[in-house]
């Protein structure tokens, strides 16, 4: 992902997405300031180069992002093997799909950033704490909507999605680093392989469990030990 889409797609995501929390934060700022990093993890890292990280020992999950692609109804009957592999038509989201998507996702976070040995996760915004804004952007779906009556319907990925996290001083809403990619939803161990098994609604809601776990996992990984690093 380019510096531009990432920036623009965040500045349109808080523009125009309704959020998942309500409570009160300073204004957002800083992102003029942050400065491109190098990382093995993801495609897009951005840091204010004035972050101290061992000033931080809580995470207040904050204001969760959500935004699905529309691919309109064209393609909602032409379902067929091939055309299912060849990843050239997306499906839409039914607004139960979307919810259930939402649900997971935020719960699989939440469960994987809590395992964290270095930050404690809160219920209010304070001192001493880091806002994580998880913005899921441009979902779309490989599913078809009769998936589950088609026993010869074998993905390797259920969609894609560009997957950001912000860091956030929740004291004064300066964004402390941002990080990002686009992804195929899929568990990291299938890289891009067809899935032998048929696909079904369990295995769908599975992968998608699979895939939000790995992301937020490579989040606390990567936190825990830069605040460990940066408190010796």
């Amino acid at each position: 992902m380019k510096l531009a889409t990432l920036v623009l797609a965040v500045t349109i995501a808080v523009a125009t997405v309704s959020v998942a929390q309500e409570e009160t934060a300073p204004a957002i700022t800083g992102a003029d300031d942050l400065v491109k990093q190098k990382s093995r993890l993801w495609d897009e890292v951005w840091v204010n180069p004035d972050t101290d990280i061992s000033a931080y020992d809580k995470l207040y999950i904050w204001q969760s992002v959500f935004q699905f692609r529309d691919v309109g109804d064209a393609n909602q009957n032409r379902t067929t093997t091939a055309m299912l592999r060849s990843y050239q038509d997306h499906f839409t989201i039914s607004e139960e799909g979307r919810a259930k998507f939402e649900t997971i996702v935020s719960e699989v976070v939440a469960k994987e950033l809590s395992r964290s040995k270095q930050f404690d996760i809160v219920d209010e915004i304070g001192p001493q704490t880091l806002l994580v804004r998880g913005m899921i952007l441009d979902i779309v779906s490989n599913v078809p909507p009769n998936v589950g009556r088609q026993a010869n319907v074998h993905l390797s990925s259920m969609g894609e999605a560009t997957f950001i996290f912000e860091l956030i001083d929740a004291e004064t809403g300066v964004i402390q680093a941002r990080m990002g990619d686009r992804r195929y939803i899929q568990p990291p161990s299938r890289m891009n392989d067809l899935n032998t098994a048929p696909t079904n609604s369990a295995t769908v809601w599975n992968d998608v469990e699979q895939w939000a776990r790995d992301q937020a996992r490579t989040l606390r990984k990567e936190l825990d030990k830069t605040a460990k690093k940066a408190k010796k």
